[in-house]
């Protein structure tokens, strides 16, 4: 590869540990509206990664439930606002990573599907919006991941090509977008129905330090 120049983090699950926090909000509106009971191994299976209009469709077109986007995007907001998104907690060696990148002069951004008041939300409350230079959000794009629109919105702001820039991604979903835009790529997961998906990913490790170590090795090339 080109000698890096830039990291591109996901948000959730990525950076910060918010998919149990989404499971619990969703969990008992699915259960009111549609009396369908899911458990976290659920949840990650079948949920976690994607954005709301591909969980609302699922909830349609696959469990064959009467609803809409607008709907569900009004009842989950609001069960999140009554929840403090701003107890999200970070994942491990988050700040470690970025602060690593940042001593390096490695370029930092993110690129997410969720909306920019969440990452202002939970980055702004642990003081992490520092790092990055910028960040591609879901209004930022048409088409979200697995889209490669937002990693090609973002390598155009870092006017670099790909093979000079590493995507951190935790799910198939982020990273089929990622190798789709011809970046490189490492996968953070430690979850087992997620690590089975990446089948096709070369680099996948447990933890941010972990994947600190892996670019450490790369940036000394």
């Amino acid at each position: 590869m080109n000698k890096l120049q830039a990291v591109l983090f996901d948000l959730d699950g990525t950076l910060i540990d918010s998919e149990y926090f989404y499971f619990k909000n969703w969990a008992p509106i699915l259960q009111q509206e549609f009396d369908l009971k899911i458990t976290y191994e659920d949840w990650i299976r079948d949920f976690a990664g994607h954005t709301l209009a591909h969980n609302v469709k699922r909830l349609v077109e696959v469990c064959g439930y009467d609803t809409t986007e607008e709907y569900m995007w009004k009842r989950t907001r609001a069960a999140y606002a009554d929840s403090n998104m701003s107890d999200i907690e970070l994942m491990p060696f988050a700040e470690e990573i970025l602060a690593y990148l940042q001593e390096q002069q490695i370029r930092i951004g993110l690129v997410t599907s969720s909306y920019r008041s969440t990452v202002d939300t939970v980055l702004g409350k642990h003081g992490l919006l520092r790092y990055f230079e910028f960040f591609v959000t879901r209004e930022c794009v048409e088409s979200p991941k697995p889209d490669p629109e937002p990693y090609l919105l973002a390598l155009k702001k870092l006017d670099l090509p790909g093979e000079a820039c590493v995507a951190i991604e935790d799910t198939i979903t982020g990273s089929t977008a990622a190798l789709a835009a011809g970046l490189q790529l490492v996968a953070v997961t430690k979850q087992a129905v997620e690590r089975a998906r990446l089948t096709t990913v070369e680099n996948i490790v447990e933890n941010l330090s972990e994947a600190k170590e892996m670019l450490a090795k790369w940036i000394s090339q």
